[in-house]
């Protein structure tokens, strides 16, 4: 079973700050798992939600949507997370309803919870990582149930998380910002809130006032600040 090394975690957001005996101590009670773009952590069906859930997960590279099930068994996309975050919900004692699964092919870091629990208690810097992580996630939700009340068209839903995915994951193109993972209509329709139909309608508006551009999967947002304008005050195009 591949190990990551502690320079490994140093490279990533949660771990910078921490000491190094911190780090080759994690570093040694971790391995290393791959997963291809679509595969649920959990398994499909939920068959390995055990092993899911006692187990701590930390992007290495590559993204993963955390979702939930809806009542109807449909999912809510709830973040695209890129490397070096923790996809947790709840460390300490296991719980939560969060499924993940991989938006893109992804190297994860893997540790025994129970484990990464017990070094928690007994670290203050890696205590205070957690926390910091924690409150930006909760800054987050609250962001996104703000931007996905009724009041939001999907046009402008679509616009604000397109906004957010291409500065987390965008990359300069000869077209524009492109983000730099394959998204389908049906994980965007997931991640908004809407049905499929809606949000292929939202992107087909987008499309046609040039707005952004959508191919193979792929988005790319030629001009961010017309982008950012539409979702502030859409009338005034």
């Amino acid at each position: 079973m591949k190990k990551p090394t502690a320079l490994m975690l140093r490279a990533l957001p949660f771990f910078q700050g921490l000491p190094d005996e911190t780090l080759t101590v994690l570093a040694e009670g971790m391995w290393i798992e791959n997963y291809r773009r679509g595969e649920d952590l959990a398994g499909r069906q939920g068959e390995h939600l055990d092993r899911y859930l006692e187990t701590a997960w930390f992007v290495c590279h590559g993204v993963v949507a955390l979702y939930t099930l809806t009542s109807r068994g449909g999912r809510k996309i709830l973040f695209f997370q890129g490397p070096g975050a923790l996809l947790n919900q709840d460390v300490m004692n296991g719980g939560g309803q969060v499924r993940a699964e991989a938006a893109a092919n992804s190297v994860l870091l893997c540790m025994k919870r129970t484990a990464l629990a017990e070094e928690i208690c007994s670290t203050p810097a890696l205590a205070e990582a957690l926390f910091a992580h924690y409150e930006r996630r909760l800054w987050r939700l609250s962001h996104q149930l703000k931007n996905s009340a009724d009041i939001w068209y999907a046009e402008r839903k679509m616009a604000a998380k397109l906004l957010k995915l291409s500065g987390e994951f965008g990359r300069p193109g000869a077209e524009g910002v492109e983000i730099n993972f394959p998204l389908s209509i049906q994980q965007m329709a997931d991640y908004i809130g809407v049905s499929r139909e809606t949000a292929s309608r939202a992107c087909k508006r987008l499309t046609d006032l040039g707005l952004i551009r959508y191919e193979k999967k792929r988005f790319c947002i030629p001009d961010r600040t017309r982008l950012e304008g539409f979702r502030k005050e859409p009338s005034g195009l």
